[in-house]
Order: C-alpha cells, then sequence, then structure tokens
C-alpha cells in the first residue's frame, strides 16, 4: 500500500478518512485492511478527535477487497487466517472507536465496504448510492461486521435477503430498512457530513463515549459467539470448493480478457 491510498484529514476535533483507490473502486488490498484497522485502533487512543468522516474517492465507497487479495485468501490458508484474525481485530477497532464515525458513502458499498457501514455510527449516502453484502454470491457466509451488526439495525427478514441474495439496496430505501439515517445528492454530501460532525463535535466528549459504548455492547456481546463462529466459517469456505470453483473462473476470465 503506498501512502496516498488512505488519506487523513485533520479538521480540529474531526478526522476526515477517505480511501483513495478511485481507480480500483476503492477496493482494499490487503495491506490497506490492515492498516485501516491500525489507525481505528489509534483514533481510539487520539482524544483530540471527536468525531470521524469515513468517505471514498472518486465514484465509488469501496467495492470490497481487491481481485489480488481475492485470490490469495482462496489460495493461501496462511493469508487467509491472517485476513481472518485481522478482520476480528478491525470489528473490535471500529467497535471501539470512543467517539461516532460517520459514513459518507458517495458510491457503491460493496462486501467489505457494506461492513464499513455496517460498523459506522451514522451513515449518509449519495441518493445514487447503493449497498451490497455478495459473499453468498463467491461462496462465503456473511462478512464479520455484518454478522454482529445487521440483526440489530433491521428486520432479521430483510437482512437475510440481503445476504441470501447479494442484492443492491439502493439509499432510498436503505433509509427505510435502517440501513441508512439519509441520502443526499451527491454533491451535498461531505456538505452533510461536515455538518453532522460539526453538531456532535459540539457535545462534551464524555457524553457520546459513554453512549457510543452503552450502544455497541450488543454488538460487542456477539463478539465471542456469533463472530468467532462466523471466522470459523469464512476460514473454512475459502479453502472449500464453491468458493475455489468461483475463484477459479474469475482467474479464468481475467486470463482471456488478457489475451
Amino acid at each position: 500500500m503506498t501512502d496516498d491510498e488512505l488519506l487523513i484529514e485533520d479538521r480540529g476535533a474531526i478526522r476526515i478518512i477517505t480511501m483513495n483507490r478511485p481507480a480500483d473502486r476503492n477496493a482494499a488490498s490487503t495491506a490497506l485492511l490492515f492498516r485501516l484497522t491500525e489507525l481505528m485502533q489509534d483514533l481510539g487512543q487520539d482524544e483530540s478527535v471527536s468525531a470521524v468522516i469515513l468517505t471514498g474517492a472518486g465514484r465509488a465507497f469501496s467495492a470490497g477487497g481487491d481481485f489480488k487479495h481475492f485470490v490469495a485468501t482462496a489460495t493461501d490458508p496462511q493469508v487467509a487466517r491472517q485476513t481472518i484474525d485481522n478482520g476480528r481485530a478491525f470489528v473490535s477497532a471500529m467497535l471501539d472507536v470512543p467517539v461516532p464515525v460517520i459514513a459518507a458513502v458517495n458510491g457503491a458499498a460493496v462486501g467489505f465496504g457494506a461492513t464499513l457501514l455496517a460498523l459506522s455510527d451514522i451513515v449518509i449516502m449519495a441518493d445514487t448510492a447503493f449497498i451490497s453484502e455478495p459473499h453468498a454470491n463467491v461462496g462465503l457466509v456473511i462478512g464479520d461486521g455484518i454478522s454482529v451488526t445487521w440483526p440489530f439495525l433491521m428486520s432479521m427478514h430483510k437482512a437475510k435477503e440481503l445476504a441470501f441474495t447479494g442484492d443492491r439496496i439502493y439509499a432510498a430505501e436503505a433509509v427505510g430498512c435502517g440501513l441508512a439515517n439519509k441520502a443526499v445528492p451527491l454533491d451535498a454530501l461531505m456538505d452533510e457530513a461536515l455538518a453532522m460532525a460539526g453538531k456532535i463535535v459540539a457535545q462534551p466528549r464524555s457524553a457520546l463515549t459513554g453512549s457510543k459504548q452503552l450502544f455497541n455492547m450488543q454488538s460487542q456481546a456477539l463478539m465471542e459467539t456469533v463472530l468467532r463462529r462466523q471466522m470459523d466459517l469464512q476460514f473454512d469456505q475459502t479453502q472449500g470448493p464453491d468458493h475455489g470453483r468461483i475463484v477459479q473462473s474469475l482467474i479464468d476470465a481475467q486470463k482471456r480478457n488478457q489475451t
């Protein structure tokens, strides 16, 4: 990962984090996944921060894991295990960040992108943006952060529908079912996120941190049950025949496209 793939802007008590791989629709490389975990852990120790805005450069918020990472986890058990262990650390870090995290969703939030939204505290979407959780489409169980948040965010029936099909849910419907707070025109997205952050940082930080801790206790209580089982299943499936067959078909398709 190069330093400019993850931009951090300091605006007083607000930190703006931008995933900056626009040519790849901000798909996360293995290095970027690990760096995001480190960053969230660092933010948890920074008492000068009262709000965080998370967004993506270009047309997408995040299209999930990039192709090289996708192939590596399917073909190298060590990479798969390291990625899953990092996933646990990332979920924990996001839930433990003591101040509100606002997701400013400028475009597609797919897979890992959907997990980022699920672990954020407030979600503001461009009205053209969508969310998709396509793990089932590639032979895997639902993502780590999804497993410990979606049942609290919307009805279980809707969560299962989206997870079982991988269908897209656009901004207006995401607001209606509880996956997002509001939908705004794309050109107003960052202004809206900054306005929300401004309201938040005007509050006593101790009230923010205590309230977030209380809200997140439900998700944190599932770390040793639901999340542990999710990770065991996901590791087995990354090395299993269904996922392997799908990955190989994608590798073959890419080779054909390159010839």
